[in-house]
């Protein structure tokens, strides 16, 4: 009877369209749903309820069982109530993509009785809400359409374990089944594309609504329950990154269970540090600070003016977002047929999670329509790098990859803190197309060429409005500025970042060291902010709604700005772009240009 189900699902299979005969692979990177306020508007949309759980990919190949964590940590042990439950399966081969939960006592998935229930034991409480099939019985199911994934998931568990439970799509109204949901106290939905195939990464044709506001936060230090035997923690103070920084987030007071905060503080107690390892230090003489290394998921009510969490509540720490030092083989192997390894903990500056990304493809076609106007700006100058590598969006730093094309160049530099650097520079479109191979989204050039890298050609003052800001007030500050510098004999024109400021580009007619260039620029936004307190500030660190930040740290030795053309990781993969003052008059926006249409504004 087995046998036939098999054959049943391999005719099936073989069928589909899109579907294509292949070797099963190893951890596939997940789709990342993009997150919105409100569900996406026009058809061909269906809504699938999101459980508030661990994200789990299971493989099966001829009787072995591996399960992966979102990050493709190889979590078998952590998830053995799903892995032992799978060779029950009717299949041979399978990747799943799915969520691990626990249903607590109000009958909704509980995070923190997940957590208690992982391990080896074999929990009969754990459940995989398995929601898409990526391959099945020797066919890669991932460029097929989403309803057929869903279909042939549907038929291979009819008769499984009460173990998995199947994922049902709701087509309805988008605000309807998303106001019931929320009434109901789930997580949220994810609301996803008729017809699309399944792709790794920020996509966005899955769209994640959640009902409560939740993400997670590194540790940055403790407050112990005094007396308290054995030891647990009180409360915990949390950061968030922002451009490059460690910044206080806020406290976390409450959600604890007598276990979760006993766990806590042991967990904690070998990243003890003497200083706070935040980059703008704040006081508090109850604080244990520790190395910032333990994530942990907070849900809030909401932000203040400064970035800090209200109402926060603790839901559980995340070891499953752990970054491995190897990752399991990618679907596609690298030519000499090795796995491709994963994100070094050290390449990474800053971690972008919002990130949107464009296809390798798009990329590699954007930069042979614009490469003949993008190199006179980017060409021949140091780079900083925003890379998608796994999944991973990120801002490189450290060691270069093994594979760099020939066609980019690399520029030994001594780093201000010692030591020997390396940057990488192009000068032709082989060159850009060889940044897309190695992940190069956004290009960050230096404000100096390669030739004469120690001494500036250029300022760049960036205008960063902060919330409740329209553009219209920006547009009139570069406008007042340009004045302001053109008396002070800089020429400017203006590029929109493509994101929701615009930079005033000043060349230098005689190029000068950095640190003067920098000199320069502060003293020309602090004359400018002068004129009115209320509306500029000159720290990232400043309370920013309502006000217009003057950033002038675009400008030093190794400090960079996006570069022109260059496209940004973002919704619609708006670009940088240079304009006339007289489109800046007019009003046009700042991410009026994208990859798809980057000399033609893109309708709203």
């Amino acid at each position: 009877m087995c046998a036939v189900a098999l054959r049943q699902s391999r005719s099936g299979v073989s069928g589909v369209a899109g579907a294509r005969k292949a070797a099963i692979p190893g951890y596939i990177e997940p789709c990342d749903p993009t997150l919105r306020e409100r569900p996406p508007r026009g058809e061909g949309w269906v809504y699938e309820i999101k459980a508030d759980g661990y994200r789990a990919q299971l493989r099966l190949e001829n009787g072995d069982v591996k399960v992966y964590s979102r990050t493709g940590l190889d979590w078998t042990e952590q998830f053995s109530s799903i892995a032992a439950s799978a060779g029950r399966l009717k299949a041979d081969s399978l990747i799943v993509d799915g969520e691990a939960v626990v249903y607590g006592s109000g009958g909704l998935p509980d995070f923190q009785q997940l957590r208690r229930e992982l391990g080896p034991k074999r929990s009969a409480r754990v459940r995989y809400h398995a929601f898409d099939l990526l391959y099945l019985d020797g066919y890669d199911l991932r460029d097929a359409a989403y309803e057929d994934r869903k279909r042939l998931l549907l038929e291979l568990l009819k008769g499984a374990p009460e173990t998995f439970i199947y994922v049902e799509a709701l087509e309805a109204d988008g605000n309807v089944v998303f106001e019931k949901a929320c009434k109901l106290g789930l997580e949220g939905l994810v609301a996803k594309r008729l017809g699309r195939p399944y792709r790794s990464g920020r996509q966005e044709s899955w769209i994640k609504l959640k009902c409560k506001k939740s993400e997670t936060f590194p540790i940055v230090a403790f407050v112990e329950k005094l007396g308290a035997h054995p030891r647990k923690i009180a409360s915990l103070y949390v950061g968030r990154r922002e451009n490059g920084k460690l910044l206080y987030a806020g406290k976390v007071r409450t959600g604890y269970t007598e276990t979760t905060a006993r766990e806590v503080r042991e967990k904690l107690d070998p990243l003890i540090r003497r200083t706070s390892p935040l980059d703008v230090r704040i006081k508090k003489p109850k604080a244990t600070w520790v190395e910032p290394t333990v994530d942990v998921e907070v849900e809030y009510g909401a932000l203040t003016d400064d970035g800090l969490l209200r109402e926060a509540v603790f839901k559980g720490i995340r070891d499953d977002l752990a970054l491995r030092k190897v990752k399991a083989p990618r679907l596609v192997p690298s030519a000499a047929g090795r796995p491709k390894l994963g994100v070094p903990q050290e390449n990474i500056l800053q971690l972008l999670p919002d990130a949107v990304v464009p296809s390798k493809e798009d990329l590699a076609d954007y930069w042979k329509r614009v490469w003949r106007k993008a190199l006179p700006h980017l060409g021949q100058r140091p780079l900083k790098l925003v890379r998608h590598v796994h999944g991973t969006t990120f801002y490189h730093k450290g060691p270069l990859p093994k594979d760099i094309p020939e066609s980019v160049h690399q520029l030994r530099i001594q780093k201000r803190e010692g030591g020997q650097g390396t940057r990488l520079w192009v000068d032709s479109l082989d060159g850009l197309l060889g940044l897309v191979e190695i992940g190069a989204v956004e290009l960050h050039p230096w404000n100096s060429t390669v030739e004469d890298f120690e001494h500036a050609d250029r300022i760049v003052i960036d205008l960063d409005p902060g919330e409740e800001v329209k553009w219209e007030a920006v547009a009139d500050t570069a406008l007042e500025l340009r004045a302001l510098m053109k008396r002070e004999g800089f020429e400017t024109w203006p590029k929109l970042t493509g994101g929701k400021g615009v930079h005033l580009m000043a060349p230098l007619d005689e190029p000068m060291l950095h640190d003067r260039a920098h000199r320069i620029a502060r003293s020309l936004c602090s004359e400018f902010a002068a004129r009115d307190a209320d509306r500029y500030i000159l720290s990232a660190q400043a309370r920013r709604s309502g006000r217009i930040f003057l950033d002038y740290l675009r400008n030093g030795r190794g400090t960079t700005a996006i570069g022109t053309y260059s496209p940004r990781a973002r919704e619609h993969f708006p670009i940088a772009a240079p304009v006339t003052w007289a489109r800046i008059e007019r009003g046009i926006r700042p991410d009026a240009f994208t990859i798809e249409n980057p000399f033609r504004v893109r309708r709203r």
